[in-house]
């Protein structure tokens, strides 16, 4: 499986600090992703001076611009960066959605490539933001767990649990947009080859919904250690089509939140996506090299759908009925 990896780009700071504790955290993208994962790499050194994180970024496309980008981030904050550029053959059998492409799987293959070296890794999806400190992550010591996670959104739990039909699960399906995995645990279980089978659709389970997030519950088998949801707070920018003072998401991002997980379609690298709630992504975008990577517009016709409705929410009249008409002529055009 080693294989996949077609390409290794290092880049390290020159005074690297050998005395903090040590951190490795990865992240598992495509073209869309790499800008997002440029500035999740940010806020976490920003917010976290006093450790020594080490970052892996598998992804299936780099050009030398965003080589120069990491670069800049490895050099200003003083810090290691790899990138891994693999070659997507290996997932072309493996099943796919609108909502999620094979670079999903990106995040299974880092735990196996990595477990060969390191004894345990943060794993961060591209659209989770740090705002504080991750020293508590550190400190984590493994008995026999598989890893450290963050149970899912209440609505999440009840559907999996019951599509599953794993009731024992209750309470206990997590997120896997963070997390702290027991890599040598990974690695002497041989979980790769079952996972993989899991998401083949070769197990009694049948193709899973929410794929290798479904495949990875039901590998680990509930063998975790619970974090609070403060190591995932799980935030949707869609929320603001529906509070007009934009303020509400203090209910769920407060003081003790070190990790925001922005889903669903709009992202806060998106140039619609201007709200309160996403200043923490563009506060580690203006203090990193990523100021100067511009926004990012709508491409897709879900993307498109999504910009004008929040154009219209923020009172941009023109530009949202002018973006809903753009929106109307990509969508026939589809059809």
């Amino acid at each position: 499986m080693i294989g996949f990896v077609k390409e290794v780009y290092s880049f390290q700071g020159e005074n690297i600090t050998s005395n903090y504790r040590e951190l490795n955290i990865s992240y598992g993208i495509d073209k869309n992703f790499l800008f997002g994962a440029g500035v999740s790499i940010s806020s976490v050194l920003i917010n976290n001076s006093d450790i020594n994180c080490i970052f892996h970024v598998f992804t299936d496309y780099i050009d030398d611009s965003y080589l120069s980008f990491f670069k800049e981030t490895a050099l200003q904050f003083n810090t290691k960066i790899n990138i891994y550029l693999i070659d997507p053959e290996y997932f072309r059998d493996l099943p796919t959605s609108s909502f999620w492409s094979y670079a999903t799987y990106f995040r299974v293959l880092s735990f196996e490539y990595l477990s060969q070296t390191i004894a345990t890794l943060l794993y961060l999806d591209a659209d989770v933001v740090c705002k504080g400190s991750l020293k508590y992550i550190t400190e984590i010591q493994f008995a026999d767990e598989f890893a450290a996670v963050v149970p899912d959104t209440g609505s999440t739990q009840q559907m999996s649990v019951s599509r599953l039909n794993i009731p024992e699960m209750e309470g206990k399906y997590f997120n896997a947009g963070v997390i702290y995995v027991n890599l040598k645990k990974w690695h002497d279980s041989n979980l790769t080859p079952f996972v993989f089978s899991l998401l083949r659709g070769e197990t009694k389970y049948g193709f899973l919904k929410y794929l290798d997030q479904d495949a990875l519950n039901i590998a680990f088998q509930t063998n975790n250690i619970y974090l609070p949801n403060e190591y995932n707070r799980i935030y949707t920018l869609k929320n603001e089509l529906r509070d007009r003072s934009h303020q509400k998401y203090k209910n769920f991002i407060t003081d003790k939140t070190v990790l925001i997980h922005y889903t669903g379609i709009t992202k806060p690298w998106h140039q619609w996506a201007k709200y309160p709630s996403a200043e923490y992504y563009h506060q580690a975008l203006l203090f990193s090299p990523w100021k100067k990577h511009p926004l990012k517009n709508a491409h897709t016709v879900t993307e498109m759908k999504k910009r004008y409705k929040h154009l219209l929410i923020q009172g941009k009249y023109f530009s949202g009925i002018s973006a809903g008409l753009t929106y109307l002529l990509k969508k026939r055009k589809n059809k």
